[in-house]
């Protein structure tokens, strides 16, 4: 699953600094600006007013590599993944911006050129794989200076009901500075893990932020001007999907998938708007691919690291 609290739920917010405001929008910015990801900032961060995407939409293009051939299947020549995604999030605010419920939906749909079993006739047929779940995020504040977060997707993981989710805990260190720490149980790394992760979110200077939160996703955004955010990214996007008798191979009643991406980043904003259209592409520098059965490994099909290219339209609260 891509966590957000990993990529998932990646660019969750925008941060959108004013000089003043009241006490509980102050509240809500620390709330949303400690959990989760920022951009767009802009003057001293005095206050935080956080607005997170209500609507994103992606599309997700990698280029095509060999793959090894698992006993009793057939490839084809080339090994290619697509993926598109959609995600809607309505937000709940309570006792004055202390508790904020953030719910809503993920669906993302995967198509690679996977091994099939029987003849040579179907070696290029296309497997397409689904994660369709509740997204479900609370954040409350503990003090002037912690806050709370816990997340829940419970869901469809390929052919498995199941749940991933994280839990951990931010703290303001500076008006430039937050950190944090906790656990996950989720597939990012493409198998069921449990993952420690690490929060940091840092405004360097009036034009630089740095947000990670590692080992999943770690941004350093450049603004030179309103509406436009350019930066570097480095993320890891798996999930652990159970696949259907017609999709199983060489014994395996799952599939570890994940791919770990470097490369430059862009956000732009037509007009200051709401609306913002992101662009990113580059490199692959980790790549996982494996059946397994019962969450033993059967076959590592190692796929090669491939150029990647990511499109996508989303608005904000």
């Amino acid at each position: 699953m891509q966590l957000s609290v990993a990529r998932g739920m990646e660019t969750l917010v925008a941060l959108v600094v004013t000089a003043r405001g009241t006490r509980g929008s102050r509240t809500v910015g620390r709330l949303l600006a400690a959990a989760v990801s920022a951009s767009g900032m802009a003057a001293a961060p005095a206050t935080a007013h956080a607005q997170r995407e209500r609507v994103i939409a992606r599309a997700e293009a990698l280029g095509g590599t060999s793959i090894a051939r698992p006993d009793g299947s057939v490839v084809g020549d080339r090994y290619t993944q697509q993926s598109a995604q959609l995600q809607l999030a309505h937000r709940v605010v309570r006792e004055q911006g202390r508790s904020i419920l953030l719910v809503g939906g993920m669906w993302r749909g995967v198509q690679a050129a996977l091994p099939q079993p029987g003849t040579a006739a179907n070696r290029d047929a296309l497997t397409t794989l689904h994660v369709a779940v509740a997204d479900l995020m609370l954040l409350r504040t503990a003090g002037e200076r912690h806050t709370l977060v816990g997340v829940l997707r419970p869901g469809l993981y390929g052919e498995t009901v199941r749940a991933e989710g994280a839990v951990f805990v931010d703290r303001i260190v500076s008006s430039r500075t937050t950190i944090g720490a906790g656990m996950s149980y989720a597939s990012s790394f493409g198998k069921l893990l449990p993952i420690p992760v690490v929060h940091v979110l840092s405004r360097v200077s009036r034009r630089v932020l740095v947000d990670a939160l590692l080992p999943a996703r770690g941004d350093l955004w450049w603004m030179p001007r309103r509406g436009l955010d350019l930066g570097v990214n480095a993320s890891l996007s798996g999930a652990q999907y159970g696949l259907a008798t017609a999709q199983q191979v060489a014994g395996a009643n799952q599939l570890w998938l994940a791919n770990a991406t470097v490369g430059p980043q862009a956000r732009w904003s037509p007009g200051g708007g709401k609306w913002q259209i992101t662009a990113d592409a580059g490199m692959t520098v980790l790549r996982r691919l494996e059946y397994a059965r019962n969450g033993r490994q059967v076959a590592d099909l190692a796929p090669g690291n491939v150029p990647y290219a990511r499109v996508g339209l989303q608005r904000l609260f």
